[in-house]
Protein backbone atom coordinates (compact mmCIF):
# COMPACT_ATOMS: atom_id res chain seq x y z
CA UNK A 1 0.00 0.00 0.00
CA UNK A 2 1.39 3.33 -0.97
CA UNK A 3 2.04 5.79 1.63
CA UNK A 4 -1.22 8.13 0.14
CA UNK A 5 -3.28 5.67 0.74
CA UNK A 6 -2.21 5.21 4.33
CA UNK A 7 -2.29 8.80 4.88
CA UNK A 8 -5.74 8.82 3.58
CA UNK A 9 -7.02 5.45 5.88
CA UNK A 10 -5.25 7.67 9.08
CA UNK A 11 -7.16 10.38 8.10
CA UNK A 12 -10.71 8.93 7.52
CA UNK A 13 -10.35 6.79 11.32
CA UNK A 14 -8.43 9.51 13.46
CA UNK A 15 -10.22 12.25 12.39
CA UNK A 16 -14.02 11.13 13.40
CA UNK A 17 -12.98 10.69 16.94
CA UNK A 18 -11.73 14.28 16.97
CA UNK A 19 -14.79 15.67 15.73
CA UNK A 20 -17.90 16.42 18.24
CA UNK A 21 -20.58 13.63 18.29
CA UNK A 22 -23.48 14.59 15.52
CA UNK A 23 -26.74 16.85 18.12
CA UNK A 24 -23.82 17.76 21.04
CA UNK A 25 -23.40 21.43 21.13
CA UNK A 26 -20.07 22.37 19.92
CA UNK A 27 -17.68 22.41 22.59
CA UNK A 28 -19.05 20.06 24.40
CA UNK A 29 -16.90 16.12 25.63
CA UNK A 30 -19.47 14.02 24.40
CA UNK A 31 -17.83 11.35 27.10
CA UNK A 32 -18.83 13.47 29.84
CA UNK A 33 -22.37 14.47 28.49
CA UNK A 34 -23.17 10.62 27.71
CA UNK A 35 -21.73 10.21 31.44
CA UNK A 36 -24.35 12.93 32.56
CA UNK A 37 -26.97 11.49 30.88
CA UNK A 38 -26.64 7.61 32.07
CA UNK A 39 -26.62 9.85 35.72
CA UNK A 40 -29.99 11.12 34.78
CA UNK A 41 -31.21 7.35 33.43
CA UNK A 42 -30.36 5.80 36.37
CA UNK A 43 -31.45 8.59 38.94
CA UNK A 44 -34.88 8.91 37.50
CA UNK A 45 -35.14 4.84 37.39
CA UNK A 46 -34.17 4.48 41.47
CA UNK A 47 -36.81 7.57 42.14
CA UNK A 48 -39.71 5.91 40.02
CA UNK A 49 -38.74 2.84 41.62
CA UNK A 50 -38.72 3.83 45.36
CA UNK A 51 -42.25 5.86 44.35
CA UNK A 52 -43.78 2.47 43.64
CA UNK A 53 -41.96 0.62 45.87
CA UNK A 54 -45.07 -1.01 47.71
CA UNK A 55 -46.87 -1.67 44.17
CA UNK A 56 -43.33 -3.22 43.79
CA UNK A 57 -44.02 -5.62 46.60
CA UNK A 58 -47.20 -6.44 46.20
CA UNK A 59 -46.53 -7.52 42.54
CA UNK A 60 -43.99 -9.56 43.93
CA UNK A 61 -45.69 -11.45 46.23
CA UNK A 62 -48.55 -11.84 44.12
CA UNK A 63 -45.95 -14.23 41.81
CA UNK A 64 -44.12 -15.79 44.63
CA UNK A 65 -47.33 -17.11 46.66
CA UNK A 66 -50.25 -15.23 45.10
CA UNK A 67 -50.27 -13.09 48.10
CA UNK A 68 -50.44 -15.63 50.76
CA UNK A 69 -47.99 -15.39 53.57
CA UNK A 70 -49.05 -19.01 55.26
CA UNK A 71 -47.82 -20.71 51.43
CA UNK A 72 -44.58 -23.15 51.43
CA UNK A 73 -43.74 -25.07 48.49
CA UNK A 74 -41.56 -28.35 48.23
CA UNK A 75 -38.86 -27.04 47.71
CA UNK A 76 -38.40 -25.48 51.27
CA UNK A 77 -39.23 -21.90 50.49
CA UNK A 78 -41.58 -20.01 52.58
CA UNK A 79 -44.13 -17.26 53.28
CA UNK A 80 -45.65 -14.31 50.99
CA UNK A 81 -41.98 -13.64 49.41
CA UNK A 82 -41.28 -17.20 49.34
CA UNK A 83 -37.91 -17.23 51.38
CA UNK A 84 -35.11 -19.82 51.17
CA UNK A 85 -32.74 -21.00 53.95
CA UNK A 86 -30.17 -18.03 52.63
CA UNK A 87 -32.66 -15.16 52.54
CA UNK A 88 -33.78 -16.12 56.18
CA UNK A 89 -30.24 -15.91 57.54
CA UNK A 90 -29.23 -12.82 55.92
CA UNK A 91 -32.00 -10.64 57.42
CA UNK A 92 -31.70 -11.91 60.37
CA UNK A 93 -34.30 -14.74 60.61
CA UNK A 94 -32.26 -18.00 60.21
CA UNK A 95 -34.05 -19.36 63.25
CA UNK A 96 -36.85 -19.68 61.09
CA UNK A 97 -36.89 -23.17 59.31
CA UNK A 98 -39.41 -24.95 56.81
CA UNK A 99 -40.85 -27.05 58.92
CA UNK A 100 -41.36 -25.15 61.70
CA UNK A 101 -43.23 -22.96 59.32
CA UNK A 102 -45.16 -25.56 57.90
CA UNK A 103 -46.22 -26.43 61.16
CA UNK A 104 -47.13 -22.86 62.59
CA UNK A 105 -46.75 -20.42 59.97
CA UNK A 106 -47.25 -18.29 63.12
CA UNK A 107 -43.89 -18.36 63.39
CA UNK A 108 -42.91 -15.94 60.49
CA UNK A 109 -46.04 -13.68 60.79
CA UNK A 110 -47.29 -11.57 57.77
CA UNK A 111 -45.80 -8.34 59.28
CA UNK A 112 -42.59 -10.31 59.90
CA UNK A 113 -42.07 -10.97 56.29
CA UNK A 114 -42.27 -7.74 55.33
CA UNK A 115 -40.12 -6.82 57.70
CA UNK A 116 -37.75 -9.28 56.51
CA UNK A 117 -38.55 -8.30 52.99
CA UNK A 118 -37.38 -4.64 53.47
CA UNK A 119 -34.15 -5.39 54.52
CA UNK A 120 -33.58 -8.51 51.59
CA UNK A 121 -34.20 -5.72 49.03
CA UNK A 122 -31.84 -3.07 51.08
CA UNK A 123 -29.24 -5.80 50.95
CA UNK A 124 -29.80 -6.80 47.35
CA UNK A 125 -29.48 -3.02 46.38
CA UNK A 126 -26.58 -2.30 47.88
CA UNK A 127 -24.61 -5.39 46.53
CA UNK A 128 -25.99 -4.75 43.49
CA UNK A 129 -25.65 -0.91 43.06
CA UNK A 130 -23.05 -1.13 40.67
CA UNK A 131 -25.45 -3.10 38.36
CA UNK A 132 -27.65 -0.10 38.38
CA UNK A 133 -25.17 2.20 37.78
CA UNK A 134 -23.93 -0.05 34.77
CA UNK A 135 -26.98 -1.52 32.83
CA UNK A 136 -30.67 0.79 34.07
CA UNK A 137 -32.00 2.15 30.89
CA UNK A 138 -30.46 -0.57 28.31
CA UNK A 139 -31.99 -3.24 26.47
CA UNK A 140 -31.28 -6.25 26.24
CA UNK A 141 -32.14 -9.99 24.38
CA UNK A 142 -34.24 -7.43 21.99
CA UNK A 143 -36.81 -6.74 24.43
CA UNK A 144 -35.80 -6.95 28.12
CA UNK A 145 -35.31 -3.18 29.66
CA UNK A 146 -33.41 -3.11 32.15
CA UNK A 147 -34.59 -1.67 35.75
CA UNK A 148 -33.87 -1.09 39.08
CA UNK A 149 -37.14 -3.22 39.75
CA UNK A 150 -36.37 -6.03 37.60
CA UNK A 151 -32.54 -6.36 38.91
CA UNK A 152 -33.95 -6.63 42.87
CA UNK A 153 -36.99 -8.69 41.73
CA UNK A 154 -34.77 -11.35 39.80
CA UNK A 155 -32.24 -10.98 42.58
CA UNK A 156 -34.93 -12.22 44.69
CA UNK A 157 -35.68 -15.08 42.24
CA UNK A 158 -32.25 -16.38 41.26
CA UNK A 159 -29.61 -14.70 43.60
CA UNK A 160 -27.94 -11.71 43.17
CA UNK A 161 -24.57 -13.70 41.79
CA UNK A 162 -26.85 -15.21 38.99
CA UNK A 163 -28.81 -11.40 38.36
CA UNK A 164 -25.01 -10.29 37.65
CA UNK A 165 -24.19 -13.14 35.89
CA UNK A 166 -27.23 -12.97 33.22
CA UNK A 167 -26.07 -9.07 32.44
CA UNK A 168 -22.67 -9.80 31.91
CA UNK A 169 -23.40 -12.38 29.46
CA UNK A 170 -26.06 -9.71 28.13
CA UNK A 171 -28.80 -12.50 28.74
CA UNK A 172 -27.04 -15.28 27.31
CA UNK A 173 -26.75 -17.17 30.83
CA UNK A 174 -30.35 -17.20 31.93
CA UNK A 175 -30.57 -19.85 35.22
CA UNK A 176 -34.04 -20.79 36.50
CA UNK A 177 -35.50 -22.15 39.63
CA UNK A 178 -36.78 -25.14 40.71
CA UNK A 179 -40.22 -24.45 39.08
CA UNK A 180 -38.62 -22.96 35.96
CA UNK A 181 -39.02 -19.26 36.51
CA UNK A 182 -36.05 -17.64 34.29
CA UNK A 183 -34.37 -14.99 35.76
CA UNK A 184 -35.49 -13.04 32.03
CA UNK A 185 -39.29 -14.29 32.67
CA UNK A 186 -38.51 -11.20 36.08
CA UNK A 187 -36.68 -9.00 34.16
CA UNK A 188 -39.41 -8.87 31.66
CA UNK A 189 -42.26 -8.62 34.14
CA UNK A 190 -40.79 -5.92 35.71
CA UNK A 191 -39.26 -4.36 33.29
CA UNK A 192 -42.44 -1.45 32.74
Amino acid sequence: MSLRRYIILFLSLVIPGLLPAPGLPPGGDSFTMLKAMREEIVSKDKIQFHMKYSRFKKSLARLESRNDWTQHNRYGYIGKYQFGKNALEATGYGHITASSFRADPGVFSEAEQEKAMDILLRLNESVMKDCFNRYVGYTICDSIRITRAGILAASHLAGTANVREFLESFGEKDAKDGMGTRISDYFSRFSR
